[in-house]
């Protein structure tokens, strides 16, 4: 299985560098809310007298379905977090539950943060468009600090991209 087998060879590095470790931990926990705050700062020069508009009837809505359709796959294909399945894995951080680790919401989230400007919007300007790919490198670190940090394996992350993607690419057909 590749993705235990990653796993355990980022996990066997957990622990070494305290200021790594501490770097991991933060944007595992804060990273989300970076990408929100940033996502919606960017709306609001964008799109400004639309900016309400977009994020009640495209942005939200979006969330609420990914997440919907998260939780349903979750239920459908039930994968618990590695420290349910390993014994004695480093884990950094305590989790709401063990039992659900694939898809990863916290990669769901952070790829449509990161995303949702590029698809939904036109003419967007060149900084706009140059944040907005640099948001999605930094929701990739988010991904990947959550299986440093022992909560998730890479497969989950993989996951939460895709169900990402799918989620955006139907809304934006809908649209």
């Amino acid at each position: 299985m590749w993705s235990k087998n990653l796993f355990l060879k980022v996990n066997a590095k957990v622990g070494m560098n305290p200021k790594f470790d501490a770097i991991m931990i933060f944007i595992t926990h804060f990273g989300i809310v970076f990408l929100t705050f940033l996502s919606l700062i960017l709306s609001w020069f964008t799109l400004k007298n639309l900016f309400f508009s977009y994020i009640f009837f495209v942005l939200i809505p979006l969330c609420l379905f990914a997440l919907v359709l998260s939780y349903s796959i979750a239920f459908i294909f039930r994968h618990p977090r590695p420290e349910k399945e390993i014994p004695n894995v480093r884990v950094l951080i305590s989790t709401l539950g063990t039992w659900k680790s694939f898809p990863s919401d916290h990669t769901l989230f952070s790829f449509i943060l990161a995303a949702h400007l590029l698809l939904f919007v036109q003419a967007l300007s060149p900084v706009v468009v140059l944040i907005s790919f640099l948001m999605l490198g930094f929701a990739s670190l988010i991904g990947i600090s959550r299986v440093y940090v022992g909560v998730h394996y890479p497969r989950d992350i993989l996951g939460g991209f895709l169900l990402a993607l799918f989620c955006c690419l139907l809304f934006l057909f809908l649209l």
